[in-house]
């Protein structure tokens, strides 16, 4: 069976996606003792060197953990919510003698984490050529018609840049839910960088979607 264009675009995604999947799973935070009663995992006392920057990454990771222990507690006991944030934050700075102060700072640091690559390649990788078989086919609707055919293509980038926007907002939370090992991300997703910058992406998507409209005309006549 000869491929056509729909399934290399559908296989390519699914690769990609199993890819991304593996990946960000490597990159879990979940660790053995991960629990609902907010205490926090077994783990060995250890100073930290903030100025090392491996250290301030453990450090931001353990501030992630113990954000991901209080949303799993918050399910159960919502009203204690801050009494278990301040225990877990008092845990950390204990195991590793730092400041609790020092951890709010690394709390504040988890969205740069953030999932970036894992996001922002595939949806880079799939507007393309998705860019290009809306382009083919409107100019195969309506041919020599300049008027009609200009109109439907600024539509067309406005729905498929919006359509990539939310398809990227859902792949973030699949990824994050990947990481944190919970269904449950909350508003956690609302930190990472794809949903906080999503006004600037969705301006991308169509300043992309119009560079590639130029460039595929370029080279037509050339």
């Amino acid at each position: 069976m000869l491929s056509t264009p729909s399934t290399t675009v559908a296989l390519r995604f699914w690769a990609h996606a199993l890819l991304l999947m593996a990946v960000s799973s490597s990159a879990c935070i979940v660790r053995p003792g991960m629990n609902r009663d907010c205490n926090w995992p077994s783990e060995a006392s250890r100073p930290l060197d903030l100025t090392n920057d491996v250290d301030r990454r453990h450090l931001i990771l353990d501030a992630e953990v113990a954000e991901e222990l209080v949303d799993r507690y918050r399910f159960h006991q919502p009203n204690d919510q801050p009494a278990c944030e301040k225990r877990l934050a008092d845990a950390v700075a204990r195991t590793h003698s730092v400041n609790v102060n020092d951890v709010a700072r690394a709390r504040d640091h988890i969205p740069e984490r953030g999932l970036n690559l894992y996001v922002n390649i595939p949806m880079g990788v799939l507007f393309i050529p998705a860019v290009l078989a809306v382009i083919g086919r409107i100019e195969r609707r309506f041919g020599d018609e300049a008027g009609p055919a200009m109109v439907a293509l600024v539509i067309a980038s406005l729905v498929v840049s919006a359509l990539f926007v939310l398809v990227g907002e859902f792949w973030t939370s699949i990824l994050q839910m990947i990481r944190v090992g919970s269904q449950h991300v909350g508003g956690r997703v609302a930190r990472l960088p794809w949903k906080r910058y999503e006004p600037q992406i969705f301006l991308v998507f169509i300043v992309t979607f119009w560079l590639v409209f130029s460039l595929r005309r370029t080279l037509r006549r050339t």
